[in-house]
């Protein structure tokens, strides 16, 4: 992930003490796509701060099987 590709696209607010928190409708213009694209971009971020991490979490695959008792 390219560094200043990220830069370009960050917002900050400054909130003082006291103050309410501003509305967010920001994401409501968002599409679905755009919304998971920004979900999968801060996994990354928060992957690369794991520094045993070295690949991609993939989905746990475990079996189980519920056997129901015979009528």
């Amino acid at each position: 992930m390219d560094s200043t590709a990220l830069r370009k696209n960050i917002t900050s607010r400054v909130i003082r003490q006291g103050e309410p928190l501003p509305e967010e409708h920001e994401w409501e213009n968002f599409t679905p796509e755009e919304r998971i694209n920004a979900v999968w971009e801060l996994t990354l971020l928060c992957l690369a701060w794991q520094r045993d991490q070295v690949d991609e979490p993939r989905l746990q695959r475990s079996v189980s099987r519920i056997q129901r008792p015979g009528r």
